[in-house]
């Protein structure tokens, strides 16, 4: 009998084919790159429970010289808008790199990304390798999110007043890497703010993150790195209940332990791992029942909020939503909460003018 948690929370990672560089040699439509094949996958995460979809954009990286068959082949927040469009309940994470993007600009889309899917958005923040950047971009962009109290906007006809000037605040930011006035020209967002994500590598970076994301590809490695994520949240002044941690999962599927391992075998994951970009989290190979176990226990064992699955190929796509999402152990988190943050239990952010 599988171990009760309280929690745990399941991202799913958007590929055309799959996450082993290969996984298009096994798909079969392989020419379907096409906006529908992603949301039939989309569309099956969210009936097994997943409370969010990550686009990762190869982590917001410039393309190589060659095209990736891993890569999306959609810009993340456009994607994002359309997909929120045609699901109700499933939440987004989509990577921008703070290099790429003017911080203004950066947190106008994901502001309106999150009006157009109900507050169900987020923003994987891909760092420009500059802390005190990175940290004063943050900085920017949460309080251009703050532009208005949640009862700014009036639309009282009978006083000809379209919102009131008090609740509306300006940023007025004047710092080493930035000047920025504000305010942004979109409404509050319903969730207080867009969730704010990071890849958590333990090289120094803020965490400015309600989500990290850790790349371990073996469980001493995890173990480690689970240990420090909770100590630099704890360094940040963030309490450890308002982060979620959750650890990349490589799962690969059979109706018998051997069946998996051949499955394993035929994907030739060792020429993977020493490909350009290497599937980043733990692989388990076994049936069904037992990686929903070995979750369980990872999960229960090292302190983790849950797991961002990345599928080899589309079949372990497949069998993880069918045969193991039914049998994990977890309640208090699928289904709950209307917003992003409501599914993975993170506090509504109240306005820093209500706070005073």
């Amino acid at each position: 009998m599988l171990a009760r948690l309280e929690t745990m929370y399941l991202g799913y990672s958007l590929t055309p084919f799959g996450h082993h560089p290969r996984a298009w040699e096994h798909a079969r439509n392989v020419e379907k790159l096409g906006f529908d094949a992603l949301l039939a996958q989309v569309t099956a995460a969210e009936s097994a429970g997943f409370d969010f979809v990550l686009l990762a954009d190869r982590l917001g990286l410039r393309p190589a010289e060659t095209p990736s068959s891993v890569a999306t082949p959609f810009e993340p927040t456009l994607l994002a808008s359309a997909l929120a469009s045609k699901t109700p309940r499933i939440g987004f994470v989509a990577a921008a790199a703070m290099a790429q993007h003017e911080p203004y600009n950066l947190a106008r889309r994901f502001a309106s990304l999150d009006l157009i899917g109900k507050g169900r958005l987020g923003w994987l923040a891909i760092p420009s390798g500059d802390p005190a950047r990175d940290a004063e971009y943050f900085d920017v962009v949460t309080g251009l999110w703050d532009s208005y109290e949640p009862d700014a906007f009036l639309y009282d006809k009978a006083e000809g007043r379209f919102f009131d000037p008090e609740k509306m605040h300006v940023l007025n930011h004047k710092g080493v890497h930035f000047s920025v006035r504000g305010p942004l020209n979109v409404n509050p967002s319903p969730q207080g703010r867009p969730v704010v994500a990071q890849v958590f590598d333990g090289a120094g970076a803020p965490i400015a993150g309600d989500v990290l994301f850790l790349g371990a590809r073996s469980v001493e490695d995890l173990t480690a790195m689970t240990e420090d994520a909770v100590q630099a949240v704890a360094a940040c002044g963030k309490k450890r209940a308002d982060v979620r941690i959750l650890a990349n999962l490589v799962p690969v599927i059979g109706e018998t332990a051997e069946a998996a391992d051949a499955a394993s075998a035929a994907l030739a994951f060792v020429e993977a791992d020493r490909a350009e970009q290497p599937l980043s989290g733990i692989r388990i190979v076994s049936t069904a029942d037992t990686i929903a176990g070995r979750m369980t226990e990872l999960a229960a064992s090292l302190g983790l909020d849950g797991f961002t699955i990345l599928p080899p190929t589309l079949d372990m796509a497949r069998l993880f939503v069918a045969d193991v999402a039914p049998k994990l152990a977890r309640r208090g988190s699928v289904g709950e909460g209307e917003t992003l943050r409501g599914r993975l239990s993170l506090p509504h952010l109240t306005h820093p003018a209500k706070e005073a």
